[in-house]
């Protein structure tokens, strides 16, 4: 069960970052146009500075669930090779639970910038948009990192296990 709620927990971050690096992608194609704009015409794409800023947030935190999911870390790697097995298990779950609580933190405190963002009626300069939905999906998708980050306590990466020095 705990297998496939890893591989299923994967999967989804893979998915979500790339629909996440599609929207970033787009995101700098407008960006390219709007400083064509200004450039050729004078003529900026009106409020572009506005939705960047918080499009590039939601986007961003978007690609968090794969880069946690991915656990390419390089230290645990090498040390892990240097002192075995049992310690590179250790070492693993070690660094996915702090990873877990340390976006569940993060989590909660982007739900209460987002929840404040709504009271106090916060709005994009420009385009006068709301900004509290946006750092509500910011909220949304560290939560999402948090319970993949869970999900990865469960099975270490089979290509970062340590080869074995016998």
């Amino acid at each position: 069960m705990w297998l496939k709620l890893h591989r299923l927990a994967t999967h989804f971050a893979e998915v979500l970052a790339g629909l996440a690096v599609s929207g970033l992608l787009l995101l700098a194609i407008l960006t390219g146009v709007d400083v064509l704009m200004r450039y050729l015409f004078n003529a900026p794409i009106r409020g572009m500075t506005d939705f960047s800023m918080v499009a590039a947030a939601v986007l961003l935190s978007a690609c968090m669930p794969h880069v946690v999911a991915s656990r390419a870390n390089i230290m645990v790697s090498f040390v892990g090779r240097v002192l075995g097995p049992t310690a590179f298990r250790a070492l693993n779950f070690f660094g996915a639970l702090v990873t877990c609580v340390f976006f569940a933190f993060m989590a909660w405190q982007c739900t209460r910038y987002a929840i404040s963002m709504y009271q106090g009626g916060e709005t994009l300069p420009t385009l006068r948009w709301p900004v509290w939905p946006w750092w509500s999906g910011v909220a949304v998708f560290i939560s999402l990192t948090a319970l993949v980050a869970l999900a990865t306590l469960t099975e270490p990466p089979s290509e970062s296990k340590p080869a074995r020095n016998d």
